[in-house]
């Protein structure tokens, strides 16, 4: 029975003595966590590292990375440290996401970790439902995200979505990749790529592709399977 339960926890990336813990040592960092923030399972880190093999490997330079829908920060604080001994890969990071307390933990992480210089400049954080709270002047070489997943249609239109312990962690209706990818391009680089690493116990390929298709200045470019998590793939698309 303990190995189904950790079998379901697995695959929903679901790591319970973190959750409610409010401090937590990951990365050469502690993450100083509010009770109502989310996005704090091991996913975030793990998408950090992954994208960091996709960085490595494409040799990219000199990057402005967003990572949308950032929870308390895990994948693109993941990314920064990873790559911070060469001080040309990542150049600026912004976090940003629809619930404040994880805006909040962010604000409240960085400066404890030694790293409040960077905050405004370097680091920056956007409190924005999807990408409606960013500048339109703000553009991207990579917008990272493991976004929220679209599990149950009881959950369209619940008020249990606008909680804050919920808030940004389900995609009822697909609202979010659907208004995400109708803004994408706008904030993207003329080299710019989007890099959704997506769940596949949730969705596939052909579900997604529709939202990106839909602009026509996007341009879908692969799926990769991602190894490191079990049933994931990323969606790789960039400016047409």
């Amino acid at each position: 029975m303990k190995k189904i339960v950790k079998k379901i926890i697995n695959s929903l990336g679901f790591e319970l003595t973190r959750h409610y813990k409010k401090e937590f040592d990951i990365i050469g960092m502690k993450f100083l966590v509010d009770p109502c923030s989310v996005g704090c399972t091991p996913q975030g880190e793990l998408t950090g590292k992954a994208a960091i093999k996709l960085i490595k490997e494409r040799e990219l330079k000199e990057l402005k990375v967003l990572d949308i829908c950032c929870g308390v920060g895990l994948v693109g604080l993941t990314m920064f440290q990873g790559l911070k001994d060469d001080k040309n890969t990542i150049k600026e990071l912004v976090l940003a996401d629809i619930n404040i307390f994880n805006i909040n933990s962010i604000n409240k992480t960085l400066p404890y970790n030694n790293m409040g210089g960077l905050v405004g400049n370097t680091i920056r954080t956007y409190l924005s439902d999807g990408l409606k709270g960013i500048p339109e002047n703000e553009k991207f070489d990579i917008i990272v995200s493991n976004p929220p997943h679209y599990f149950e249609k009881s959950f369209d239109n619940s008020e249990i979505q606008l909680t804050p312990t919920r808030l940004g962690t389900n995609d009822a209706g697909w609202n979010f990749h659907r208004s995400f990818y109708e803004l994408a391009d706008r904030h993207l680089t003329n080299r710019g790529e989007v890099w959704f690493l997506e769940n596949g116990f949730a969705a596939n390929e052909k579900d997604l592709l529709p939202f990106i298709e839909t602009n026509k200045n996007l341009k879908y470019v692969e799926s990769i399977k991602e190894p490191l998590i079990n049933k994931f793939f990323w969606m790789v698309s960039k400016k047409a």
